[in-house]
């Protein structure tokens, strides 16, 4: 019911509730650098780990892994370049999470008290919680 003063108890489970949120709120992930020696390689590996609900963070990377100069005698005839490609993946673990705006208001305009509603906060908390069973 809107108006009526806090009593101990249900303070409590507001608080509970709001600890409940911002515990479930945070997001746990994991990081990966993927590497091949050719880019179909590369992008064999960023499609397998996409399927799996990895994303790619930034462009792809490619570094000069090896350089070799060769010599027929003292005559140079070409150079092999062995070239390493990479990229950054990263998947997010997101528990459900239950929301619940906290609703008050302020009697005969006076900013300085605040009256919860604490039955309207529990129903909409409740019902969000019926939704994820």
């Amino acid at each position: 019911m809107i108006g009526r003063k806090i009593p101990q108890n249900k303070f409590g489970r507001i608080i509970l509730m709001l600890y409940l949120c911002l515990t479930l709120n945070k997001n746990i992930m994991e990081y990966k650098v993927l590497t091949s020696s050719s880019p179909e390689g590369l992008t064999e590996k960023i499609n397998n780990l996409i399927n799996d609900g990895w994303k790619p963070t930034g462009s792809h990377q490619v570094v000069e892994q090896h350089r070799q100069n060769r010599y027929s005698g003292s005559q140079h005839q070409d150079t092999l370049i062995k070239h390493e490609y990479s990229i950054s993946m990263v998947k997010e673990f997101k528990p459900n999470v239950i929301e619940v705006d906290i609703s008050f208001y302020h009697p005969d305009d006076d900013e300085t008290i605040k009256v919860y509603d604490i039955e309207g906060m529990t129903q909409e908390f409740e019902y969000k919680l019926k939704q994820l069973i």
